[in-house]
């Protein structure tokens, strides 16, 4: 036999990420596909494989299963070099069965809490079908570049002939509420109002088996919900402002420890000046708590008579920090937005594919891919740093969720050190790779579907139409076209420097409240003209 070169993709990427309600569902749906890669790339290092992506020795701590909120993240495409004798069919065999085995784990633990209160048949047909496996295999020849372009060749053809499996659908059945995909297997008017609360089951809200895994899954980890991101900066300049500030604010934190219906931990360090989800410090929030719908099934009306006194205290203490009345301290209420940041490596393919030498040119592929991982690392270091929660890091893409007035110098530190780590590294004559970030600022009350998807538009915008940029998407809870801008990264005077510049100037007092809003109206008057610089001044011209 001959060494081979193996190249395995898990799915689908839409069922275990994108599809999402609530942080949780998009976070655990990411950490349940990279579990399950994982588990794939350790039978492939085990017998003996030298993977490529990601680049990890076989006895690597990384390689390890993980339900640490922080768990190294393994993209959901495993490249490998196996050696002569190695068998591909058998070996491929063996991954797929350790990648369904660590499904199947996360999905019985889920199966276990949700107990009697699921249809049984429905879940079986969904959890044996799940997976998606794809692979392909060729023998290695001398020239590494060649076969690794000609085993992606064939593995997109593979991903094109589907397997057509007979449809399971179930009539008169709801569908999941995350992507309408699949029947909901929940028997909801079963479901006692504890389980409703340990699933934060919103009213009418349905699951499918992918979708009760991620709520039920991993040992109940919670994640930080949208609110608290938003709320941070309050929070830091509550805790600045120490004396009875801080001390009401510790008083609402007693309240909220313990099981409630009204707030969940975030299950982070990052976050341990205010470890609970955030909502009873907005007033909307906390009025919406106290004046429950009645006859609703949403998990915000089933709370306890303890959780309402616990309401009524919880709420005195806001208004005193929130009011000016009656002693109150009048610091105002959390600004309800925060920032999704997604960032994506530029001219990745063509690194690779300028790595040429014959000989070479897999250990140079393998080095490049552990730049990769450590700039994954990196990433989180660097949003955990700015009070943010990593979703995703895997290599090249990153997705997070960030407070709005400390999302920039996040997206440059991201920025500035995916250069540093590959600028060894050239695509040819376009120069090492950088990194494009795309950040999209919107209320927490938007669908995470729609925050998501902004932020997704604000990450094609910032490649276009030079890559290595940034765009900035505000969308309004008000609704109307969103503000959006873009500008290639610059060491200096660069335009998250300029915002942050401007910010500054406000925040002292040093321009007026209105200096904004003026300065848009200039450019929507003079939007479509054109300009020259001449004399170190800026001619408009019609």
């Amino acid at each position: 036999m001959t060494p081979h070169l193996l190249v395995v993709t898990i799915g689908p990427v839409q069922d275990f990420i994108a599809a999402a309600r609530r942080t949780r569902d998009l976070w655990f749906g990411s950490h349940l596909l990279s579990e399950i890669s994982k588990a794939a790339a350790r039978v492939i290092a085990e017998d003996g494989g030298k993977l490529i992506f990601p680049a990890l020795e076989k006895n690597d701590p990384r390689l390890v299963p993980s339900d640490d909120i922080d768990a190294f993240n393994v993209a959901n495409i495993i490249l490998a070099e196996l050696p002569d004798g190695s068998d591909p069919v058998d070996l491929r065999g063996r991954a797929y069965e350790a990648a369904q085995s660590r499904w199947r784990d996360y999905a019985r633990g889920a199966r276990n809490e949700a107990k009697v209160f699921v249809r049984g048949d429905i879940w079986d047909e969904q959890v044996d079908d799940v997976i998606a496996f794809y692979s392909a295999w060729i023998p290695l020849g001398d020239d590494y570049a060649a076969s690794r372009k000609r085993l992606m060749h064939i593995l997109s053809g593979r991903k094109a002939t589907r397997d057509f499996l007979p449809a399971k659908g179930r009539p008169r059945i709801r569908k999941s509420s995350l992507d309408g995909a699949r029947e909901s297997v929940l028997d909801k008017s079963e479901v006692p109002w504890k389980l409703v609360l340990k699933m934060r089951l919103a009213e009418g809200e349905q699951l499918c088996a992918v979708g009760l895994t991620k709520r039920l899954g991993g040992d109940i980890a919670t994640f930080p919900s949208v609110i608290r991101v938003a709320a941070d900066p309050w929070i830091r300049g509550v805790k600045a402002s120490g004396g009875d500030a801080e001390r009401h604010l510790q008083e609402i934190i007693d309240l909220c420890e313990g099981v409630n219906g009204f707030s969940s931990g975030t299950d982070k360090l990052v976050y341990r000046d205010f470890p609970y989800d955030g909502q009873v410090l907005y007033p909307s929030r906390l009025h919406r708590l106290m004046n429950p719908n009645r006859g609703s099934d949403a998990y915000e009306d089933l709370l306890s008579n303890t959780d309402r006194d616990k309401l009524k205290d919880i709420k005195d203490r806001v208004d005193r920090l929130q009011k000016n009345e009656n002693g109150g301290l009048a610091l105002g209420t959390p600004d309800p937005y925060l920032a999704l940041l997604v960032a994506d490596g530029d001219r990745i393919g063509k690194v690779i594919s300028a790595i040429k030498s014959a000989k070479k040119s897999a250990k140079k592929h393998r080095e490049f891919s552990a730049k990769l991982a450590e700039f994954a690392g990196q990433a989180r270091s660097i949003i955990e740093g700015h009070n943010g929660c990593l979703v995703y890091s895997g290599g090249d893409d990153v997705l997070a969720f960030l407070p709005v007035d400390i999302c920039l110098k996040a997206a440059r530190k991201l920025h500035d050190k995916f250069g540093e780590l590959l600028k060894d590294y050239p695509a040819g004559v376009a120069g090492a790779p950088t990194l494009s970030v795309g950040i999209a600022i919107g209320h927490f009350m938007e669908p995470l579907e729609d925050l998501l998807a902004w932020a997704r538009d604000a990450e094609k915008a910032s490649k276009d139409p030079d890559r290595n940029g940034l765009a900035i998407h505000f969308h309004a809870r008000a609704g109307g076209d969103p503000i959006q801008l873009r500008d290639r990264w610059q060491d200096a005077g660069g335009m998250d420097q300029r915002i942050e510049r401007w910010a500054g100037l406000h925040l002292n007092n040093e321009i007026p409240d209105k200096a904004a809003y003026d300065i848009r109206q200039l450019a929507e008057d003079y939007k479509g003209w054109g300009w020259v610089e001449k004399d170190g001044s800026v001619l408009l011209y019609v």
